[in-house]
């Protein structure tokens, strides 16, 4: 009754700043909790279990850490389905996950800054360290993690000690180690969009000194999206589906108690149909597509459909419209090893690891039901990415000094490929909409008039493209102390320092397979000239005909840079036990991510030839300076857990990315500034068995000045807050336990995560606002008081709210949008069992 009277108030509230209101002040008062296991004090109440934090490279009480950190274990993971990045947002506040073309572009976001994860050559601005291993790309960490021990959101600038870039936080992830007791655990899941998943794992010794865990899972899962029927040759009823299975293996070896060696080695491999996107915005030639996919004389077959024909499009019909088809073969690899060396003066960490990520794409690339562009499922759109990395520290305690040093070094080989071809609707779209621009009316033959070629001749399906290849090598080194120092009991000083070197060469390989004969025709044909500039049938002829897929100016271009960059980053912290259950922090930290070049074609509209290449693709660096002010509590005989900052980070040249509907454009904002304040708190109410847990963000992440990269935005804005930056965001969730007999208890749960309403497009169109919602996942489950069984009902999105994750303008279609949905409700039952 308690659960649901919070669920019913919480829907109730209808403003954003009443709802997150509403969370704040349940927070304030100690209405929201910890789902994490109890302990027990001397009289035998339950108390709030130590949370055990390694944010400063070292097990700390989360209490005493002076950052902004959340931690959550390995219960709230399991009672919420967080298996990998993307949904750990549920319970984060301030945290955003988002996919676009693949799931292996995800995005994560504290704070509301990030790095949109489509052009390759960005790397993140959050960091993901999994097992103690830097993963410079959210995608590079996306994937089922295996058994999760704990999840650290760090937030704000952590590349003092946690590798390069991280300018804007880190997700730690900390998965369960291998044991000397033998066990093993199994689950089985069935759900809605015939959902299967199952996983299993066992642990256990080896020898006297050595343990081993191995963990391996399997999903498979129908599309959400229905995909009406195109002109083919795609032959799926539905996308976004899931086919994955993953693997790993852990060996410790413990010669004696100051000595450890760890071995950790995984494989996963994703067979998909994703990232099908909808339209959201049709334009004002939806027309002509639709006569494309449908009338045979146009290349069409009857019944095929194109595109909506007219707004409002609901997009929450999940309707996906692609002729061509889209799939995803994404495999990923690791092997690290890590020894801790306890040498009596000190301990010595060294970890040492190797990845190699790979993803072969086929897209289709417009999302319509006609034939007017592809990208094939093969090598010749595949990325890989390779990484080697070596961290050595050596850290230990002197009286009242606690004292860090260490280096970095990271090997990085990045190789995209990059293939786009014409279908055999391109030529008579752009003649329809060049011409229908001008006078109202299509003419499909109007590029073969204009060029005096064949019908279907000027853009040869298949051959007119790009046919591009790149190479990116990365090496980073760095060296970092870390010191905390007891001035006098209860008041401490930390300091830290770190010099980042970073050198980055990009060699380009751009190639027209038919040396973009299409778009040479167009330029040399004297009916395009006497068209004249002027004329919407030229702009619209050469925007899309000479496209830089289509630039012959790209033909055999090659072309190397490279940069060579040093940074000196540091913080300071300050913090004093005011009690032994109050402490007060301010801090100062600064970061920095490297500069780094645009791996795509890149053209400068307004030079003098609007098609001739930008070979310096570069951009600068990004840095920002942090001021964090809090304090952290424990109250009411430790059941109440409450713990407050109010933050202001200030950025220069954010790196942004930007899709303009034709190619992607990178620039840099350089001012960008994200203010605000946060609360979490955690509390097991007097109610036996029901606890409590959540937080609020209020973060005002806003672009100050926008310089050249202006030109990328949209005049009709209705801020200049950042993309994907939500006013407010705040969760809730809600455990509640009780005993049915001493071998059967029942377990609820409910977690609530609200976002107020903020912009899915990087360029800040209006028409892509996404309106504040909540997403409510609620679980119940009946098993074992030692978790030897259990058997769970669970629904996640309950409402089935739609939402918008990532918005974007439509390939090839004047004011037209489209975008990428979150998941709707989904459903099933969960079987668990440990051995």
């Amino acid at each position: 009754m308690i659960i649901a009277a919070t669920i019913v108030k919480a829907q109730t509230c209808q403003s954003p700043v009443q709802r997150c209101c509403a969370i704040a002040l349940l927070a304030a008062t100690g209405l929201m909790a910890s789902g994490a296991l109890w302990a027990d004090d001397t009289s035998g109440a339950p108390t709030l279990t130590e949370i055990i934090v390694t944010a400063q490279k070292r097990a700390e009480n989360l209490q005493d850490v002076p950052i902004s950190v959340q931690a959550f274990s390995q219960q709230e993971l399991l009672d919420n389905r967080v298996t990998d990045l993307k949904n750990l947002s549920i319970l984060a506040p301030g945290v955003t996950g988002t996919s676009s073309t693949s799931e292996n572009s995800t995005t994560i976001r504290i704070r509301g800054i990030g790095t949109v994860a489509d052009n390759p050559g960005l790397e993140s601005s959050v960091g993901v360290v999994i097992d103690g291993v830097y993963r410079p790309r959210n995608g590079v960490g996306f994937g089922n993690l295996g058994e999760i021990d704990q999840i650290e959101v760090l937030e704000g600038p952590q590349g003092e000690l946690f590798g390069k870039n991280n300018d804007a936080g880190v997700i730690n992830v900390l998965t369960k180690r291998p044991s000397m007791q033998f066990e093993a655990n199994g689950e089985l899941t069935v759900g809605n969009y015939n959902d299967k998943e199952v996983w299993s794992s066992v642990t256990g010794p080896v020898s006297g000194d050595s343990a081993v865990r191995l963990y391996a899972s399997y999903q498979k899962r129908d599309g959400f999206l229905t995909i009406e029927p195109g002109l083919g040759p795609n032959t799926d009823n539905n996308a976004n589906n899931r086919d994955a299975y993953s693997m790993r293996g852990q060996y410790l070896i413990k010669p004696s108690e100051a000595a450890s060696f760890l071995v950790i080695a995984d494989f996963s491999k994703r067979n998909e149909s994703c990232c099908a996107a909808v339209p959201t915005v049709v334009g004002p030639f939806s027309g002509i597509i639709n006569a494309l996919a449908s009338i045979p004389v146009l290349g069409g077959r009857p019944g095929a459909i194109g595109i909506p024909q007219s707004n409002p499009v609901n997009a929450f019909d999940y309707d996906t419209y692609a002729n061509g088809i889209t799939s995803q073969q994404i495999r990923d690899m690791g092997v690290s090893g890590q020894l801790d060396w306890d040498l009596g003066v000190g301990k010595l960490t060294s970890i040492t690891a190797w990845r190699d990520n790979t993803i072969q794409a086929g897209n289709d690339v417009e999302y319509t039901g006609a034939a007017l562009a592809s990208q094939p499922a093969t090598q010749a759109n595949e990325t890989d990415f390779k990484q080697f990395s070596q961290e050595l520290r050596f850290a230990g305690k002197d009286g009242p000094l606690s004292w860090l040093v260490g280096g970095f070094f990271s090997s990085e080989i990045l190789t995209p490929h990059s293939t786009f071809y014409a279908g055999p609707q391109f030529e008579p779209y752009i003649g329809g909409v060049a011409s229908a621009a001008a006078t109202g009316t299509p003419d499909f033959l109007l590029v073969s008039q204009l060029t005096g070629k064949p019908p279907g001749s000027t853009y040869i399906p298949g051959v007119d493209g790009q046919a591009d290849y790149f190479l990116q090598t990365d090496k980073s080194y760095a060296l970092f102390t870390d010191e905390t120092y007891t001035i006098v009991p209860d008041f401490d000083v930390t300091a830290g320092i770190r010099y980042t070197r970073e050198q980055k060469t990009a060699d380009s390989h751009y190639n027209d397979p038919d040396g973009g004969a299409g778009c040479t025709s167009l330029l040399t044909s004297p009916g395009l000239a006497a068209l004249g500039p002027a004329s919407p049938a030229y702009q619209f002829l050469l925007g899309y005909g000479c496209a830089t897929a289509f630039n012959p100016f790209f033909t055999n271009l090659n072309t190397v840079q490279s940069l060579d960059e040093g940074k000196a980053t540091g913080t300071i912290k300050f913090s004093y036990h005011v009690t032994q259950d109050l402490m007060a922090y301010a801090s100062w930290a600064d970061g920095y991510k490297a500069g780094g070049f645009n791996l795509a074609r890149v053209v400068n509209p307004a030079a003098a030839n609007p098609l001739a290449p930008v070979t310096n693709t570069g951009y600068p660096d990004e840095t920002v300076n942090s001021y964090e002010l809090g304090f952290k509590s424990t109250l009411a005989q430790n059941t109440l857990r409450l713990n407050l900052a109010l933050f202001d980070e200030q950025y220069r040249n954010l790196q942004l990315n930007t899709y303009n509907g034709i190619e992607f454009i990178v620039t840099s904002l350089p001012r960008v500034e994200s203010k605000g304040a946060e609360v979490d708190v955690d509390w097991l109410t007097p109610l036996s068995g029901f606890s409590l847990s959540g937080g609020v963000v209020y973060a005002f992440t806003n672009i100050d000045e926008f310089g050249t990269a202006i030109a990328t935005f949209d005049p009709e804005r209705l801020n200049n807050r950042l993309v994907f930056a939500p006013l407010w965001s705040g969760s809730l969730s809600a455990t509640y336990q009780i005993p049915l007999s001493a071998s059967l208890v029942i377990r609820a749960i409910a977690t609530e995560k609200y976002n107020s309403s903020y912009n899915t497009d990087s360029s800040l169109n209006p028409v892509n606002l996404q309106s504040g919602y909540g997403i409510l996942n609620a679980r119940l489950g009946i098993g074992a008081p030692d978790s030897k069984w259990s058997v769970e009902l669970w629904a996640d999105n309950v409402a089935d709210k739609g939402y918008k994750q990532i918005a974007f303008a439509a390939p090839f279609q004047y004011n037209a949008y489209d975008a990428f949905l979150g998941d709707p409700r989904t459903f099933g039952v969960t079987f668990r069992v440990k051995l």
